[in-house]
């Protein structure tokens, strides 16, 4: 699948560009891969922002976990989605930037389902979420300098930060344990009803697809 495309990563360049502290950090590629996004890197923005781009090796999954921690942002990639990627780094706290960019394409679109399930089911979650979904490519990029430079470290504090993305931090990690995203006896219950519905439906010769909204009004998919 191709996730790491030409649009996007010269989106991400500019990024870098616009926020001059800031470091864009990707999983190892083969050493070819590594070299060819480096010399793209100069070549499209400058050699100190390639300088910036870090690659680390995939980890088992407490560290994978653990380290997505650190990260401040996660930038989704537009044309095929962050999918157990964006579950994990949510799951860490880690705000999450993503794109729809094709209407069209299930695996554009689903990272922007993963993150409005992982909020709180409120009105302010919901806009929360919303507030991370970009309508553009340009608002993908606004929004990810947005964020970037809104974000403050606290004196005397130990890794603490003030700012919009400090806060995205709070709701997420302090609200996983009760997110819909997250509910896995919901996801194997209704999971269950599903199958049900389909033996049923089998049974009677019925085709067709199964809703699980009418199986169960509380489902919100």
């Amino acid at each position: 699948m191709l996730q790491i495309e030409p649009t996007t990563f010269r989106t991400w360049l500019r990024i870098l560009a616009a926020v001059p502290k800031a470091v864009l950090w990707l999983l190892r590629f083969p050493d070819i891969g590594e070299a060819n996004l480096l010399s793209l890197a100069e070549s499209w923005a400058s050699k100190e922002v390639a300088s910036r781009i870090i690659f680390t090796d995939v980890a088992p999954k407490p560290l994978h976990i653990s380290r997505a921690q650190v990260c401040d942002l996660f930038l989704d990639t537009p044309e095929c989605n962050a999918h157990t990627t964006a579950a994990d780094v949510l799951w860490s706290g880690t705000p999450l930037l993503t794109l729809p960019r094709h209407k069209h394409k299930m695996c554009s679109r689903i990272a922007a389902s993963i993150l409005r399930a992982a909020v709180p089911q409120t009105d302010e979650g919901k806009a929360m979420a919303n507030s991370l979904v970009a309508t553009s490519e340009d608002g993908y990029e606004r929004r990810a300098i947005e964020l970037a430079r809104g974000m403050t470290y606290r004196i005397g504090g130990e890794g603490e930060y003030a700012g919009e993305l400090g806060d995205l931090r709070e709701v997420l990690f302090t609200n996983r344990w009760t997110s819909e995203l997250f509910n896995t006896k919901r996801w194997v219950s209704d999971l269950e009803d599903a199958y049900e519905e389909a033996w049923r439906k089998w049974v009677c010769g019925e085709g067709g697809d199964i809703d699980l909204k009418a199986l169960n009004p509380a489902v919100r998919y």
